[in-house]
C-alpha cells in the first residue's frame, strides 16, 4: 500500500484540462512563428521598395518628367501601404505574444495545481493507510484478548 502512495504521488499530472490548454498554447505558439515570418518578409519587401524610391527620386533629380514624378508618388504611396500593413502586424505580433506568455502561465498554473492536488490525495492516503492499520492492529488485538479470555 505504501507503493501505491508513492505512485499517485509521484504520478504523471496530465489531466484534460493540462492537455487542452498545452494543445492551445502550441497553436498559438504556430501562428505566431508564422506571422513573424510573414513580419520578415514584409521588412525586407520595405526595404526593397525604398530602394525603388531612392531610385526613381534620383532618376526624377536627373530628369523631371510626369512619368518619373509619378513613379516617385506611386512607389511613395506603396511604401506607405506596406509599412501600414507592417505596423498592423507588428500590433497583432505583440498581442500574439502577451496571448502565448499568458497561456504559458496558465499551463504551469494548472500543472502546479495538479501537482498540489496528486500531494493533498497522496498525503490523505499515507494518513487514512495509518488510521486503517491502526484500527486493524486494535480489532486484531481485541480478538488475541478475547481468545485468551476464552481459552482460561
Amino acid at each position: 500500500m505504501r507503493r501505491n502512495v508513492r505512485t499517485i504521488s509521484k504520478q504523471s499530472v496530465e489531466s484534460d484540462e493540462i492537455k487542452a490548454q498545452a494543445a492551445a498554447l502550441a497553436a498559438v505558439e504556430r501562428k505566431l512563428a508564422r506571422l513573424g515570418q510573414r513580419i520578415a518578409q514584409m521588412r525586407e519587401k520595405i526595404a526593397e521598395r525604398r530602394q525603388a524610391l531612392a531610385d526613381a527620386r534620383t532618376r526624377l533629380g536627373q530628369e523631371r518628367t510626369p512619368e518619373t514624378a509619378r513613379t516617385v508618388t506611386s512607389a511613395m504611396s506603396k511604401l506607405d501601404a506596406m509599412i501600414g500593413r507592417r505596423d498592423a502586424m507588428l500590433e497583432e505580433y505583440r498581442e500574439l505574444k502577451s496571448m502565448v506568455r499568458d497561456q504559458r502561465a496558465l499551463c504551469k498554473a494548472l500543472e502546479k495545481k495538479e501537482e498540489a492536488k496528486q500531494k493533498a490525495v497522496a498525503k490523505f492516503l499515507k494518513e487514512w493507510e495509518r488510521n486503517y492499520d491502526r484500527e486493524i492492529r486494535i480489532r486484531e488485538k481485541n480478538v488475541r484478548q478475547r481468545k485468551r479470555l476464552t481459552r482460561t
